[in-house]
């Protein structure tokens, strides 16, 4: 299961909450590419960012904290990104 972020600062994890993106930052040594919306079921080893690095929109990043950060773009936008989405179901192994 995915933790996405909320928008504010009340939930624990919202953008600017205890557990936003500032805190995959500062302790996890996340690099400060952009803003952390999404982590992964590997429990935190790996993110989902938007990655603000280059001008124009963000692309969709996963970051992986096993292999040093590795960034591996997933979409060049926000809306590629969730146009690309699939139900989790055309996934299930176990059919």
């Amino acid at each position: 299961m995915y933790t996405l972020a909320a928008i504010g600062r009340t939930a624990d994890f919202s953008l600017c909450g205890e557990f936003g993106s500032a805190f995959w930052v500062a302790e996890w040594g996340y690099p400060a590419i952009g803003i952390y919306i999404a982590d992964c079921p590997s429990a935190g080893h790996d993110m989902i960012a938007l990655d603000y690095r280059s001008p124009g929109e963000p692309a969709v990043v996963h970051v992986d904290q096993e292999r040093n950060h590795q960034i591996t773009v997933l979409a060049p936008d926000f809306e590629t990104f969730v146009a690309g989405l699939v139900e989790e179901s055309e996934y299930d192994v176990d059919d």
